[in-house]
Parts: C-alpha cells; structure tokens; sequence
C-alpha cells in the first residue's frame, strides 16, 4: 500500500512538475522528499494510507487554488485531428445521455435573448431548423467555457471554406439569470462565426423538451435540418475542440476530414498572432470584439450596443485602446469604408480613430442617421 501511494505521489510530482516548466510558472513544485517530509506525522519516513490521502488532498487543493488568469485560453499546440465521431466515448467508458440523441427531431429550443433591443425575451434559437447544426448547451465549467471559444473559432474558420454553412446555436445554463447574462456578455468577446446565443429559461436543467443530463456540463448536438446525427456529452466540459465532434461537423458538411483538417491546419497561425494579440491586451479579442459593430445586416440599435462594449474597452484598457484606435484608423483610410458594416458602424470608426489620434485634425464622421 505504502509503494503505490509512494508512486501515485510522484507520478502526480513529476507531470505537475513537468506542466510548471512547459507554462513558464516560476512557482516551484514540491519534490517527493518534500511531501514526505511535511505529511509523514510518525516520522517513520514514508507515507501510511491516511498521511498518503492527506497529500492528496493538500495537492489537489493546491491546484484548485490556481489563479483565473491560469485557466486563460493557451494558443493551441497539438495538431487539430479530425476523426470519426462514431468512435466518441466518454471517459470511463460510461454510457452517458444528455439531450436529443441520434435519429430524433428537434424540439424547439426557447430561450432568452440575452443582447440587444429584445434582450430578455424568448425566441426558439433554432429558427427556421434546417441545414446543418451544431447546438452547445453549457454551464459555467471552465473547461467548458474555454472549449467553447476554441471551437467556436474553428467552427467560423470552417464555416470561411466549406460551402454549406454550419449553423451554430450556444445556450448557457444556470439557475441565475442576472449572472447568466453576465457572463454571456463576458465570453462574448471571444466569440467567432456569429453563433446565435440564448439563456436558459429553465435554469441549470435547460429546456424540459430537451431531457438534459444535469450531471453533465456540456452537451454538443450536431443536426441536419432538425434531425439529430450525434450527440456529445461532457461531464466535465470540454477543455479543447475534440476531434470527433470535428469528425461530425465534417460529415455534416460533407467534407472529407483530410479536407477539413487542411482548413484547419491553415488556419493555425491566424489562430497563434490572435492569441498573441490577446495577451497583448490583457486577453481580449479586438477582431471578435469589432465584428458585431461590422455586421452589415445588424440594426443600429445592435450596432449600437455592440459600440458600447468596445467603448468600455476602450476607456479601461489601454493597450487594447490603442489596438481599436489602429484597426479603425486603418479601415477609414482604406480608401473602401463602405466594404465595412452600416454608416452606423463608419460612425464608430471615425470615432475610435479620432479618438486614437487625439485632437489631430481628422475627416468629419459621418452623420448618425442612414
């Protein structure tokens, strides 16, 4: 019993050892000897059970106490893998449901608008059901959260090459809606692809028509035309873009998985300078924080709104100030402002540039209205 505590003890030592060095944390890690020496209580010098489950504890509390900014999202390392998503299991092997599964329709999915000018009210995020679809229902796991945004971001690259169109629908679940809102506003920064977001309406559980599995935090429908292909549960959330779920986005487009892994692969180091350009400013996304205001088909009440969040920013950090100032500066003299959004939005740009550029003598904005 001593030996496997003993191994279990350094085999955790030397991977959380082992991940300190890869992230650049100066924080050092506690040798086996250090353990020992501060759990074993009959200084006999090795570990009983009890003393053994007491380190465990200790380094477990030890990593749950990580700071926010550890659990930002990392520029991906890996190699994205796209394979076939009738090989998805989830971990343990359990037989796990959560949701519509394969071969049944699709209720409505009615939820709350969470921006805008019908903020607070309920719509079916599904709209009209047809053509391809990807459903993510998610609470507020971090894993999930982060897992969310790296797909999302796949899913708009995707969505940039393939022919039909994937449409995504995110649904956050919770039992507090002021907070839901919160933080629906807080990762939509990151957001990319213009996926459709709601709230639950029906707390943590979401929909009863969907029958949810609250134990798990987050499940992936993939559909096409409201018929369900595969669903993906996620007890404990998922961390990165999972390559079966990719395999069933692939085979939902009727793209070949060589194919899409080439879009993908492509894609890889837009993906590392927006990363590195969000470590600049403190992790915000400046081009998914612009494009709601570059919509073309928002209204202006939308525009707006979206022009809101990016003053915000702009008052309050200062470094990503000067990131909209610059992006703004450049497309109002791109020579082609009307390629970008509404007059609407070439009024916020005139103005983020001018106020980028100070009091320097700049071409009036256009006027506000249409």
């Amino acid at each position: 019993m001593n030996s496997l505590i003993l191994t279990f003890l350094t085999i955790t030592t030397s991977f959380a050892f082992a991940q300190t060095r890869q992230d650049g944390e100066a924080k050092a890690v506690p040798t086996k000897a250090d353990i020992i020496k501060r759990f074993d209580k009959d200084g006999d010098g090795k570990l009983s059970a009890e003393e053994g489950a007491e380190a465990r504890r200790a380094l477990g509390a030890r990593e749950a106490a990580k700071p926010a900014d550890a659990e930002k999202p990392r520029e991906y390392k890996a190699r994205i893998a796209v394979i076939d998503p009738k090989g998805f299991k989830v971990e343990g092997g359990k037989a796990i449901f959560s949701g519509p599964q394969s071969g049944e329709r699709l209720p409505k999915l009615n939820v709350l608008e969470f921006d805008g000018q019908s903020v607070g009210k309920t719509f079916n995020a599904l709209g009209a059901n047809k053509g391809a679809q990807l459903i993510i229902l998610s609470d507020h796991n971090r894993s999930s959260i982060r897992g969310l945004i790296g797909l999302s971001r796949l899913v708009a690259t995707i969505n940039q090459k393939s022919n039909d169109k994937l449409n995504a629908v995110i649904v956050y679940l919770g039992e507090d809606r002021n907070q839901l809102s919160e933080h629906a506003g807080r990762y939509h920064q990151y957001l990319a692809g213009k996926p459709v977001i709601g709230l639950s309406n029906d707390g943590r559980d979401g929909p009863g028509s969907y029958g949810l599995n609250r134990n798990v935090s987050m499940t992936i429908i993939i559909a096409k035309d409201g018929r369900v292909l595969y669903n993906f549960p996620f007890p404990e959330g998922m961390l990165t873009p999972d390559p079966h779920v990719l395999g069933g986005i692939s085979e939902v487009l009727d793209a070949e998985h060589d194919k899409m892994t080439e879009w993908l692969a492509a894609s890889s180091p837009q993906r590392s300078n927006a990363t590195r350009t969000r470590a600049n400013t403190g992790g915000i996304d400046i081009r998914a924080l612009l494009a709601p205001v570059l919509n073309k088909e928002a209204s202006d009440e939308e525009i707006d709104a979206a022009a809101k969040r990016v003053d915000a920013v702009f008052e309050s950090n200062k470094t990503a100030a000067q990131q909209i100032g610059t992006t703004a500066k450049r497309l109002v003299e791109s020579g082609n402002l009307s390629n970008y959004g509404t007059k609407r939005s070439q009024y916020h740009l005139f103005k983020w540039a001018k106020l980028h550029e100070g009091a320097a003598s700049r071409p009036s904005p256009p006027s506000k209205d249409k």
